[in-house]
């Protein structure tokens, strides 16, 4: 009898799985033959170590948990690839990895991984540039409208879960496309006719980095949508700290991985065309992909003007050249001003900080005078919104163990999270742009720090499971994540890499000796702080002091050499800014965003 009703099982399946296929074939093109398994029960088995990146990654990225309602098999589902150009492992990469798979972002894939040659990132930054290219290149056809989200290794921190980075985007990117309809005196629809779009979105930096105001990266590029005074009466004033966020940093960037590709490839185009070895920044990644932006806004310029001439920058400025007539010059690029997913603190110390939303409607009480207004500053609410709410309350639900009778409606009015107070965006990620001590402060500040453990056993079990990145659709799709982890993979997680084809690196290999540091807020564990005044010539200056901190953490090993030499770049930025131009394109701006009943004054 058993037997028999194996079989039976087995012919119901069948039935079913032909059915579902029936269903995805009627409904039109989009539907993908590479993702039939998001439909037939079971699950994809991984390796740890195969020769082949389509066999490792892409085939198990394809299912998805059938659990989640028969509205997958109408709905087409894209993937978020999430990729960190790192060398080796140390401390502060565990903190970008832990924080991103505690939020349950796809498993990490890292890219340059012990590379030799021209893939060796101890040897040039460009090393970044030449994994990323080729790992998109292996993409197939049919993942040219995934996302991809590409972060530098040592100096991020992930706040917010992917469900939240994906539907800032796509209101980002229409806000965006709306902007730049307006620039050209156009529809929006009628831009995007004429291959104008915004769909690629870097960082934002208050510098534009390596400093040369006669470059177009430098002057040649929109202010931001923040507004004049956006930074309150000191705004423009020449220093750093009151700059308007309208440059390129190129630690952080999501975008479409065809869109992603074509700018990869131009920006090596750039790099084999005007390669110096004598120019002191001829190995920074930031300073070809800042060109090729400033070339693709010169040019969108020109065309607004008519073929006219361009106003703004220096009079001894440089006008970008085309090599050849055919040339493109349309990359899609643009910054993600707000801050709603990157948030950088070189220039920013001020305006940002850890808010509880403890009021009513899950509202926090900014009442910090940034500006230092004295008796004209009113404080303002700043909401957390329904999407923020929803996704911590998920990740919060699912570790009970770790906070036993407490509920997430009682935890989301007392947790603490990182926000902009200009734009007023709990942010998706923190970029320790400037001083690399910081991080070590920072992480034990984030959402997730009590609670690390639970979290990673928890994100490792749903992609083992399956799960999607939201059981809602986003943008109009569904969203799988593109690397899952392997059925026997450690309980902690680990990470994919690009070695020998496609590799899994166990979380002992990676990050299991620091696990007292990362585990830390279970035990009590105190972070390194600095003294009152080291914290005022941090907020002064925007550095840190160079004494050691009080209860200092276990050594980390020795950064890669990539690291330490970002790392100085990025101080000689601070100690070394000189007052910043004008030169901004013309362009109606909007209002700056107002902060509660304060009126800024010039």
């Amino acid at each position: 009898m058993i037997p028999f009703m194996g079989k039976r099982r087995n012919i119901v399946i069948a039935v079913l799985a032909a059915l579902l296929v029936l269903v995805a074939l009627s409904s039109g093109p989009t539907f993908d033959t590479e993702r039939i398994k998001n439909f037939i029960p079971g699950h994809y088995n991984v390796g740890h170590d195969t020769a082949g990146h389509d066999n490792a990654v892409n085939d198990h990225a394809s299912h998805g948990n059938a659990g989640h309602g028969s509205s997958i098999a109408n709905t087409r589902t894209s993937q978020m690839h999430f990729l960190i150009p790192a060398s080796a492992a140390n401390i502060h990469l565990c903190y970008n990895m832990v924080s991103a798979v505690a939020n349950r972002y796809p498993v990490p894939m890292l890219l340059g991984w012990h590379g030799t040659g021209l893939l060796d990132a101890h040897k040039t930054h460009l090393a970044k540039l030449r994994a990323i290219q080729r790992y998109l290149h292996k993409l197939d056809a049919a993942e040219d409208d995934d996302l991809v989200v590409i972060v530098d290794g040592y100096d991020i921190i992930m706040q917010m879960p992917p469900e939240v980075m994906i539907d800032r985007y796509f209101k980002m990117a229409d806000k965006a496309d709306a902007r730049l309809a307006r620039r050209f005196g156009i529809t929006v629809d009628e831009a995007r006719s004429r291959g104008l779009r915004q769909t690629i979105f870097w960082g934002p930096d208050k510098i534009c980095w390596p400093i040369e105001w006669r470059a177009a990266r430098c002057w040649a590029v929109p202010t931001s949508n923040l507004g004049p005074k956006a930074f309150g009466p000191k705004s423009g004033n020449g220093e750093m700290y009151f700059a308007d966020p309208r440059w390129l940093n190129s630690g952080t960037v999501i975008g479409p991985t065809a869109d992603m590709r074509r700018l990869v490839d131009a920006t090596m185009d750039e790099i084999e065309a005007t390669y110096d070895a004598e120019f002191p920044q001829s190995e920074s990644d930031q300073y070809y992909l800042s060109n090729v932006w400033g070339r693709q806004e010169y040019f969108r310029s020109v065309a607004v003007a008519n073929g006219g001439e361009v106003p703004g920058g220096p009079k001894d400025r440089e006008i970008p050249r085309v090599r050849e007539d055919d040339q493109e010059t349309e990359y899609h690029i643009a910054i993600d001003y707000e801050s709603a997913l990157f948030q950088t603190k070189a220039g920013y110390e001020p305006f940002f900080g850890y808010m509880q939303y403890n009021q009513t409607g899950l509202k926090a009480k900014m009442d910090i005078d940034m500006f230092d207004l004295g008796e004209q500053f009113q404080p303002y609410d700043i909401e957390m919104p329904s999407v923020v709410a929803g996704a911590m309350a998920k990740l919060y639900d699912a570790i009970p163990e770790a906070h036993p009778g407490s509920s997430s409606e009682d935890w989301l009015s007392t947790v603490s999270l990182g926000t902009n107070y200009v734009s007023r965006h709990i942010y998706a990620l923190w970029h320790c742009t400037g001083p690399k001590e910081w991080i070590d402060k920072h992480f034990p500040t984030l959402w997730f720090y009590p609670f690390v453990r639970p979290l990673l056993r928890a994100a490792v079990k749903a992609s083992q499971s399956g799960d999607l990145i939201s059981t809602a659709p986003i943008g109009g799709r569904h969203w799988a994540p593109k690397t899952w982890f392997p059925e026997d993979a450690h309980v902690l997680g680990g990470a994919w890499t690009d070695k020998n084809g496609t590799t899994f690196v166990p979380w002992a290999e990676l990050c299991g000796g620091h696990e007292d540091i990362l585990f830390g807020g279970e035990a009590g564990y105190m972070p390194p702080s600095l003294d009152e005044e080291e914290l005022a010539t941090e907020e002064a200056a925007g550095t840190a002091a160079d004494n050691a901190p009080v209860n200092p953490a276990p050594a980390a090993p020795p950064a890669p050499e990539h690291e330490e030499d970002a790392t100085k770049q990025e101080n000689q930025v601070m100690e070394t800014v000189p007052d910043i131009p004008g030169g901004d394109i013309p362009e109606a701006q909007p209002e700056a965003p107002t902060l509660g009943n304060q009126k800024s004054k010039p």
